[in-house]
């Protein structure tokens, strides 16, 4: 069974995802506000290893990508 990965590693996961239609580097509060959250709220995800499943599903959604190859 997979396990679920970092959050640090899933932010740069959306990073990466992100940087093909942003130009230049893509920072923390601008995956926030892609996932539709405040910055405090995404760090303190990330801070606390917990990451936003039920927006970064509707992430994958809206960009149609499959949710497993960013969280497993």
């Amino acid at each position: 069974m997979k396990e679920f990965i970092e959050c640090r590693e899933i932010a740069e996961r959306i990073k990466d995802i992100m940087s093909k239609d942003v130009e230049g580097f893509v920072f923390d509060y601008m995956v926030a506000d892609e996932l539709g959250i405040p910055y405090s709220t995404f760090r303190f995800a990330i801070t606390k290893n917990k990451p936003p499943v039920k927006e970064i599903a509707l992430f994958c959604y809206k960009r149609k990508l499959i949710i497993n190859d960013i969280i497993f």
